[in-house]
């Protein structure tokens, strides 16, 4: 019994351990700048000739790399105007 404990233990350590990695203790970002950062990567996408069909993952991505140069958490979702 005493060595399914630890092994418990050990499970739970580890699962709240990923967990923390997840966010990597950054914080989000105000959605303010994420708004702004949708609205420049999106014209930087016409600049760039991105169809349609891709902008939507384009602009998603640019906003997530900008964020993590800047520190914050990154969004799955952005909202395209």
């Amino acid at each position: 019994m005493n060595k399914l404990s630890k092994m418990i233990g050990v499970i739970a350590l580890i699962s709240a351990t990923n967990v923390m990695a997840a966010n990597d203790g950054k914080d989000p970002a105000p959605k303010d700048l994420v708004a702004d950062l949708t609205q420049m990567c999106a014209d930087w996408a016409k600049d760039d000739g991105i169809e349609a069909a891709a902008l939507k993952k384009y602009v998603l991505d640019c906003v997530n790399e900008e964020l993590s140069a800047n520190g914050y958490q990154t969004v799955t979702d952005v909202e395209i105007k």
